[in-house]
């Protein structure tokens, strides 16, 4: 198969606008990438709300894939223009991917979908009232596997003193979004926002 080749099969695999890898040069939803532009000082900025002015400049959503862009210069090269990309880019954009997350979880708790607390998620799993769980990385044990025999979807996201400021507590391992009638919103965004930063982090050069 030719790179032409490839970057047909890639594209053909779903509808709607695509846009071009800087380092790999196969073309991808814009939900499979993230977007950087190069800021009025020349810093490379990244843009994963996809709204700030200036050209995009697409990277695959991977670390590896940023830690090649940055390794590589290819930001300038792309832009053709000097463009100053961080040594530490790969690492500020997964703590942007974790925050988006984050953000969206506490306005599920605010607006009264979401808990924190093995006994709260328990009592919600039992009044049928979940849609989604979050659980911390390192959960483990007997709490994890009483929540994975609920058969409700489960995420992981980042690390329980994280996911515990987003609840105003010292730390939460297990999480619980209520099923969203109306649309759905909460755990659409939460649980695509946890697969996100969970696909970025695991494929790395590291």
């Amino acid at each position: 198969m030719t790179r032409f080749d490839e970057k047909r099969a890639a594209a053909s695999s779903f509808a709607g606008p695509v846009r071009t890898c800087i380092v790999t040069g196969v073309e991808k939803s814009p939900d499979r990438m993230i977007r950087f532009v190069v800021g009025p000082d020349g810093e490379v900025v990244p843009d994963l709300a996809r709204r700030l002015p200036g050209r995009g400049l697409w990277v695959t959503a991977e670390r590896s894939a940023v830690e090649q862009a940055v390794a590589r210069r290819l930001f300038s090269k792309a832009a053709r223009r000097p463009a100053k990309a961080s040594a530490d880019l790969a690492d500020r954009v997964e703590r942007l991917l974790l925050e988006r997350v984050c953000e969206d979880l506490g306005r599920a708790r605010r607006a009264g979908h979401a808990t924190a607390g093995f006994v709260r998620v328990e009592q919600m799993i039992g009044r049928g009232q979940v849609g989604l769980l979050v659980v911390a990385e390192g959960a483990e044990g007997d709490g994890l596997a009483k929540l994975q025999a609920s058969g409700l979807p489960i995420e992981r996201l980042g690390d329980a003193p994280t996911l515990g400021r987003v609840f105003g507590r010292e730390q939460a391992i297990y999480l619980a979004v209520a099923r969203d009638d109306r649309s759905g919103q909460f755990i659409q965004r939460i649980a695509g926002g946890a697969a996100r930063w969970r696909r970025y982090r695991l494929n790395s050069t590291g």
